[in-house]
């Protein structure tokens, strides 16, 4: 069965051709023009395996509409693919790399996105494979979970570096008028190292071959 893709970006057309181009690549795709339409779709019961979300929508913008989302615990699961044009900054990357599985710049293609999309619902399916086998080995659940968390977090937010570094080098982002910047975010990096580390020591378990890069 092919996997489930929602697309929720308000401009009608870029909609439309996502819907149309991901189905060319073998997805199953729905389509909604904003942040509450993707809510009130995700309110039934509709539970797609990944949902394709826009930063830059109005007037409930994709930071917004990933906040709800994860709140609710009936939906909070399901991983989310962030794509924007919009100028990332230190703090965002901080603050939201906890909540996402990828981040696509914009522009992209459908043909472009369909890799992504794969390699997520693979480390994801790759990482639920590996919980399961450290709960029937008898491992504390609330810890492999915790170790599955910080595996997924750091991933991301390595990636979000990459795309900071790349656009800013070593100085703050303009937009970032908390003065949040690369020497935070480092910081913020390590803790999470740290405590994966740690975790990983004193459970002693590893998730298998993933590794963090």
């Amino acid at each position: 069965m092919p996997p489930n893709v929602l697309i929720v970006d308000d401009e009608p057309a870029l909609n439309e051709l996502f819907v149309i181009g991901l189905n060319n690549y073998g997805f199953k795709t729905e389509g909604v023009l904003g942040g509450q339409e993707c809510l009130d779709l995700l309110s039934t019961q509709y539970r797609p395996d990944l949902i394709l979300l826009d930063m830059m929508m109005e007037p409930m913008d994709g930071w917004e509409t990933l906040t709800r989302l994860k709140q609710n615990d009936e939906i909070k699961d399901i991983p989310v693919i962030m794509q924007t044009g919009k100028n990332l900054t230190y703090r965002e990357a901080e603050l939201f790399s906890h909540c996402i599985e990828d981040y696509i710049m914009k522009p992209v293609t459908p043909k472009r996105c369909a890799p992504y999309i794969i390699n997520t619902l693979d480390k994801v399916r790759s990482i639920e494979e590996i919980i399961t086998q450290g709960l029937r080995a008898g491992y504390p659940e609330e810890k492999i979970r915790r170790l599955a968390q910080l595996y997924r977090t750091i991933n991301v937010a390595k990636k979000l570096l990459f795309i900071l570094e790349e656009r800013y080098g070593n100085r703050n982002s303009l937009e970032d008028n908390e003065t949040y910047g690369p020497e935070d975010y480092a910081n913020f990096l390590l803790s999470l190292q740290l405590e994966y580390n740690e975790l990983q020591k004193e459970i002693d378990y590893t998730l298998g071959n993933l590794k963090l890069t």
